[in-house]
């Protein structure tokens, strides 16, 4: 048995639940999630459960199941010190790929971000099946999808401002992808290929608006996707045929979740503004992805 803590919006839980899936496999054992970040007063972004989005059973670990861990009674504390049925905490020091969490033996509970597809890379065909939504698009994402079924050469563009500019923690951490690197990012997807077409998405549609749409030819934003359906966006993104990221989890998962192996993907050089040890984004971005200063 492992457990997984899930922490932060969609895309991180994805992260997340795609390592703890890789873990359980290698480990042969059952996966847990704690849900427990929902409920905590972090100060940071609010956030809600969102992996119900995907048709797959999940175990939820209840509180005593996680109190085995953070909280051992006292039979469980001589468990430890004998060695017998010894639970086993690991939580992520660095963003940076560790190689060493396979060695970890069940029961274990897992705490971090864990985002670099070198953990499950052995388990692609499963974490693509798993990130399958369960849901119908709605109408007017059908339509776009119906519509990119039919271009050669759709290029996906995510815009992600929201919280990165209106929350000072945010703000501080990941900064915003500048205009300029997305005006690069277009020059360079055009060099590339004949005859793109742009799709934009974004949690701040107004400012594509009036920044990038009029110095992009042949481009379409699409904003109809509002709350409840924000993952929609996602889907659709990873319907088109290349893409040009924002340093945001959410748009990093509609890049990958695209199976074309010949696919082209722009993301910012800089992942984070901070430059810490745990923050170091060096195994975030695949290496057959190219990036570029967001600045």
């Amino acid at each position: 048995m492992i457990i997984i803590k899930l922490q932060g919006g969609l895309g991180n839980q994805m992260f997340q639940y795609a390592f703890g899936l890789s873990i359980a496999n290698k480990l042969y054992t059952i996966l847990y999630l704690d849900l427990s970040f929902f409920k905590e007063n972090h100060g940071l972004t609010p956030r809600k459960y969102e992996l119900e989005l995907f048709n797959n059973s999940i175990n939820i670990a209840g509180d005593e199941l996680i109190s085995r861990f953070l909280r051992p009674g006292f039979v469980q504390k001589v468990f430890n010190k004998t060695g017998i049925y010894k639970t086993t905490i690991c939580r992520e020091n660095t963003l940076r790929f560790n190689d060493d969490v396979f060695e970890v033996k069940p029961p274990a509970y897992f705490e971090g971000f864990f985002q670099s597809e070198q953990y499950y890379n052995a388990d692609e065909e499963l974490i693509r099946k798993t990130f399958t939504f369960k849901s119908p698009l709605n109408q007017e994402s059908q339509r776009v999808a119906d519509t990119l079924k039919q271009q050669p050469n759709t290029v996906s563009i995510h815009v992600r401002r929201g919280d990165y500019v209106s929350s000072t923690i945010a703000n501080n951490l990941h900064g915003v992808c500048s205009a300029n690197y997305y005006q690069n990012a277009i020059a360079l997807i055009k060099s590339k290929i004949n005859d793109p077409i742009f799709y934009f998405f974004s949690d701040d549609p107004e400012w594509v608006s009036q920044y990038l749409l009029p110095i992009v030819d042949n481009a379409k934003l699409v904003s109809h996707n509002q709350q409840t359906d924000c993952w929609q966006d996602m889907a659709l993104m990873s319907k088109c045929k290349h893409h040009i990221i924002a340093n945001s989890s959410f748009s990093w998962w509609g890049a990958w979740l695209n199976p074309d192996k010949e696919k082209i993907v722009i993301a910012p050089e800089k992942w984070f503004n901070t430059g810490t040890e745990y923050f170091n984004a060096a195994d975030i971005v695949p290496s057959k992805w190219t990036r570029l200063p967001n600045e």
